[in-house]
Order: C-alpha cells, then structure tokens, then sequence
C-alpha cells in the first residue's frame, strides 16, 4: 500500500508539472503572439491574445492551434482614405496553422465584430464632406428600428443652419457603404441648390478599406452605442 501511495503521489506531482509547463508555454505564446500581431497587422499596441484548447503543447506538435482570440481596444480603417476608428475589435481565428518553423502563423478562418461610435462616425464623414467644399455636414446618432438618425446643417452665407433630422439607413454592399434615404424625408431648405447638394451626398458610395488582409465587411447594424459591425475571413495572416 505504500508504494502504490507513493507512485500515486509521483504520478500526481507529474501531472501537476506538466500541466504548469502547458501553462507556461501558452503564457509565452501568447505574448509572442501578440507580438508579431502588432507588427503584422500594423497595430500601435499588443492586443490581447487568449490560446483556447488544452493541452496547448499537443497542438504545438501539431503545428495547428484550434482557437485564437485576439482583442484589439482600437484598430484604425479607412472609409474613402479617411481613417475611422473601429473600438473593441474582437477577432476569432480558427484553425491556425503555424508555419515557418513558428515565424508566423495563418488562420483557415477568421471572424469578428466591433464598435464605430456615433461621434467618430459623425467627424470622419465630415472630413469626407469637407473635402467636397459643398457647406453640407451631418451628425449621426441611432433612430431605433435598425436605422440611423441623420441630424442636418449646412453653411448659408458663413452662418451654420440647422436643417432638421430624418431617418436613414446604411447600406453595404460589396465592400462599399451608402446612406439609403427615403427624398421624401430630406427636410425642404428652400435653396433648390442645397436640396441637391443633400441627394449627391447622403447617396454617395464610400469604400471602407485597411482592415487586416483576408477580412472583410459582412455587416453594418445601427445600436444605441453606435454602429455595430461584424467582419469575417479566411487565411488570415496574424504572424
């Protein structure tokens, strides 16, 4: 009896070591990873990393990890070149295959969702109507029912008017988004000129771009905190 209790105890200790020495290697792991994930993906700091699965050596071996979550606090786009900020990116990877004798790694496929608040909505879309010179500008915030609330102005004679507020919703297609407003709704300005400035701009296509290589654009929905959005993908290289 006491020899079995004292191989149970060294067959104990053993397990618990190599459970503590998965744990650190997964620990030293996802640090690398986070590493190179800032390179690669061109990001200005680390975004957290958590390796899913156990035991992480085996998948090591294996050269393919099951499941990767990367969480990126901001991560910066473009919509017609101007930047717009997309806040609490969360990223799934599944299947990552390890390659280059572990200098990089590409998952199989990839999905996601994040934040565009409403105020950095409303500022990069004015950068974008500012360069068009046309003295239009619209605020955006959420109308309910799936649809966003435009807040009008314009610029008559160097004074900032208030046009009025109407409903609009915001199609994508493609890779590009347009705001899909029902003319009807479009507040009368009683400048024939300003109506038609109104139309172009709010119809105009926009191409988003900058996300990281393999992801795309899969949906855009309008929340009470902004502007929700979902990415997916395959191959994707995070290094």
């Amino acid at each position: 009896m006491r020899a079995l209790r004292i191989t149970l105890i060294v067959v104990g200790v053993l397990v618990l070591l190599t459970i503590a020495a998965d744990r650190v290697a997964v620990w030293v792991a996802q640090n690398e990873v986070a590493s190179r994930a800032r390179d690669e993906l061109g990001l200005s700091s680390e975004p957290d990393v958590k390796i899913q699965g156990f035991p992480f050596l085996t998948q090591v071996m294996n050269t393919r990890l099951d499941h990767v979550d990367l969480g990126l606090d901001q991560y910066e786009a473009q919509v017609d070149d101007q930047a717009l900020t997309v806040e609490e990116l969360e990223l799934e990877l599944r299947n990552v295959e390890v390659t280059g004798n572990f200098s990089g790694a590409v998952a199989e496929t990839a999905e996601g969702e994040g934040l565009i608040g409403y105020e950095e909505l409303s500022r990069a879309y004015g950068e974008l109507l500012a360069v068009s010179g046309n003295g239009f500008a619209v605020e955006f915030g959420h109308a309910g029912d799936g649809q966003l609330l435009l807040t009008l102005q314009a610029s008559v004679m160097g004074q900032n008017v208030d046009v009025g507020e109407m409903p609009g919703e915001i199609v994508l297609e493609n890779g590009t988004i347009t705001l899909s407003v029902d003319e009807e709704e479009i507040p009368d300005t009683g400048r024939p000129e300003l109506q038609e400035a109104i139309r172009d701009q709010l119809h105009q296509e926009r191409t988003v771009s900058g996300l990281p290589a393999g992801l795309e654009l899969d949906s855009l929905t309008p929340t009470d905190e902004g502007l929700a959005l979902t990415i997916t993908g395959s191959q994707v290289s995070v290094g």
